[in-house]
């Protein structure tokens, strides 16, 4: 009696600390957490009563430990579900309309539903040949299903920097009107280098965006290299980011005139 293990939620708690911001969504975090939790319990329990069914093969060993393992493929399902909903809910809550992102939030739509359906499906496993079919039909779909979890979260980050462009654009556009007039030719020339720099750093963020190839999720979630080579971008942009805000709160402290 076989069933497949979880073990991506324990790469995807490694790694979510570094990609998601501080924002806590508390409905999609806790049923997250609790869903886990259900899946955490029932496949510590179904390794149990499979081990004691491999001891000794009676027929009340046996229902124990079928019953147990449909449970834990509910658990599964309700909590990969769980967790892209969960992703989606933290890319939502940066309010960014940005279209190279859209592909993967969609996928993740789908990638839910699909384990919604796997947790229904689940449920009509009876017999030993009932688990061993729904586990073969489980394998030819479930690895691109699974890949989407690395994208999700990467675009979460995305976002973010998204954000950051977008509210530090409306902070720009805000000092300038508190500018004394005529802004002296040095003060122009740094205002103008901010706008330059905002525009370089929205093409790092569009090229990073853009090269999430979903047409090869598979090929690309199993690389080494898929979250590395992402993370250095994602770095540089960050910095680059504070660099230009830090620049800002500059001309705020020294030129902004105070308003009487």
């Amino acid at each position: 009696m076989n069933l497949i293990r979880f073990t991506f939620f324990a790469v995807f708690l490694l790694v979510v600390s570094f990609f998601t911001s501080s924002l806590v969504l508390a409905d999609a975090k806790s049923d997250y957490d609790y869903q886990y939790s259900q899946y955490r319990i029932g496949y510590s329990e179904f390794v149990i009563l499979k081990q004691d069914y491999l001891n000794t093969s009676s027929l009340d060993n046996q229902q124990k430990a079928m019953l147990s393992a449909k449970q834990t493929i509910l658990a599964r399902d309700l909590a990969k579900a769980s967790l892209n909903w969960y992703l989606m809910d933290r890319i939502a809550s940066y309010n960014v309309d940005y279209n190279p992102i859209k592909p993967v939030i969609t996928s993740l739509d789908t990638a839910r539903q699909y384990f919604l359906g796997q947790a229904q499906k689940s449920q009509s496993i009876i017999t030993q040949e009932d688990l061993k079919k729904f586990t073969q039909g489980y394998l030819t779909t479930i690895t691109e299903n699974d890949s989407l979890i690395k994208f999700g979260i990467v675009v979460n980050k995305i976002a973010a920097l998204v954000r950051i462009q977008t509210d530090s654009a409306i902070a720009l556009d805000a000092i300038i009107p508190k500018l004394s007039t005529p802004i002296p030719s040095a003060l122009a020339a740094r205002i103008q280098e901010l706008k330059d720099s905002s525009e370089i750093i929205d093409g790092k963020i569009d090229l990073l965006a853009n090269n999430l190839n979903l047409a090869d999720a598979i090929a690309e979630s199993v690389n080494e290299i898929f979250f590395t080579s992402r993370v250095e971008k994602l770095v540089e942009i960050r910095e680059l980011q504070l660099d230009w805000i830090n620049r800002l709160i500059d001309i705020d402290i020294n030129y902004v005139q105070p308003q009487i």
